[in-house]
């Protein structure tokens, strides 16, 4: 992951500004735990409602959350005032996701005036601590 200077002094309150007014993500249960430009950590804790009909994280909710975290990414490298929109989008599922709590990290690999290119993966990690990857996307985010 490719370090990033701020554009915005106030790049973390204007994130956060904009992860308050989402009100889908709180419906959730997603929470942002890390900002820093052009990078984003986050979590879901498993609950009966995020199930598919095996038991596992739905594919529905592991692509939204891979798109919050892209795009919370991508609004931490903008100006105030600007908005982040997502016009293209890839998801990759490697693994069931079965486990109590998912991770995701959503980062910025190259920033533009008016376009952002974002991945993000969503994980779990097992009883002795090592990582699986449930899935991997990519996005445009326009920036307006």
């Amino acid at each position: 992951m490719k370090k990033y200077e701020a554009l915005n002094p106030k790049f973390k309150e204007y994130t956060e500004f904009k992860i308050s007014k989402n009100k889908f993500m709180h419906n959730l249960g997603f929470e942002i735990t890390k900002i820093e430009p052009g990078y984003i950590e986050g979590d879901l804790k498993f609950k009966e409602m995020h199930e598919q009909q095996n038991g596992w994280l739905h594919g529905g909710v592991t692509s939204t959350i891979l798109d919050m975290a892209q795009g919370f990414a991508a609004y931490s490298m903008v100006e105030d005032g600007k908005q982040v929109f997502t016009v293209e989008a890839k998801v990759s599922y490697f693994n069931p996701g079965i486990a109590s709590q998912f991770f995701t990290r959503g980062y910025v690999i190259k920033p533009g005036k008016r376009f952002h290119f974002c991945e993000a993966e969503v994980y779990y990690l097992k009883e002795d601590g090592s990582e699986v990857t449930v899935a991997k996307g990519s996005s445009t985010m326009a920036v307006v």
